[in-house]
């Protein structure tokens, strides 16, 4: 059971709070120093401490004074900031067991569970990080990084609905407008709906004007007419590659080859080539 904090110790707090907040670190330092000595069992003041040192790069001193705050309460949100300090340094394995305790303490800690998410991420756990990702949402419906985050691996498990899903709930508010138009594209494209493919993807590739001639190519993709010129299917297929083979392809070679494996049902074929035509 904690005592409660003297008035002169919280009112010190309060001041290097202050000095903090405008950049002032070393008198902050100090004052939080001085809380501390007041009240040694001020854990709030060994985070914020913590969180100086971190500001200013100084990892080790802001893992030591965390440690410290530790000893004194296995606080989640302490936890999780050592946690983070390792996850910087790219040390997911020490970064995972601090995120998995604050879980422990407080199973609905948003941060605990998106810092979880990324971790698991950033270490191939796909299936594990999904679980993680999604009680984020589960929290915050429409928490920004987690529905990137989700939407990219449902789109790699070729889950185009749920990534749709994930799109749907931050179109609006997303800060990356070319993320979100070029998944809404490459998801309609793999569903068949290649009118709302061309208009996503014209959509994500106007803003960066070194992909005017992919946007061309784009344009392309919906001539239905074309079936008419086809004839034998896997004739033409190997025509087309063996020319492109040959020679370097135009755009209107790779929008050909790339309609006749739409047709084929050969999606990544036609991926591929999307991905090529805007490099």
């Amino acid at each position: 059971m904690r005592t409660a904090v003297p008035r002169e110790a919280v009112d010190i707090y309060n001041h290097a709070l202050a000095l903090s907040s405008q950049g002032d670190f070393g008198t902050a330092l100090r004052e939080y120093s001085k809380a501390i000595e007041l009240y040694p069992r001020f854990i709030e003041a060994y985070n914020n401490i913590g969180e100086i040192y971190s500001r200013i790069g100084d990892r080790e001193h802001a893992i030591s004074t965390y440690m410290r705050a530790l000893s004194i309460e296995r606080n989640h949100k302490i936890l999780l900031n050592i946690g983070v300090e390792y996850y910087n340094r790219h040390d997911y394995k020490s970064a995972l067991k601090y995120f998995r305790e604050s879980l422990l303490k407080d199973s609905g800690f948003l941060e605990g569970n998106f810092y979880l998410g990324m971790t698991l991420f950033n270490m191939k756990d796909l299936r594990s990080s999904e679980v993680a990702f999604a009680r984020v949402i589960a929290i915050d419906w429409r928490h920004l990084k987690a529905n990137y985050m989700l939407s990219y691996i449902y789109y790699e498990w070729k889950d185009y609905a749920r990534t749709l899903a994930c799109l749907d709930r931050i179109r609006d508010i997303a800060d990356d407008k070319q993320f979100v138009n070029k998944y809404y594209g490459f998801c309609h494209f793999h569903l068949g709906n290649f009118d709302e493919a061309v208009k996503y993807l014209t959509v994500a590739l106007e803003s960066s004007p070194k992909y005017a001639k992919f946007r061309n190519y784009l344009r392309e993709l919906t001539y239905e007419n074309k079936i008419k010129e086809i004839g034998d299917l896997d004739g033409r297929v190997r025509e087309m590659e063996e020319k492109l083979m040959g020679s370097r392809p135009t755009i209107r070679e790779l929008s050909h080859l790339s309609m006749l494996y739409i047709f084929k049902g050969e999606y990544k074929k036609a991926e591929d080539l999307l991905l090529s035509a805007r490099r």
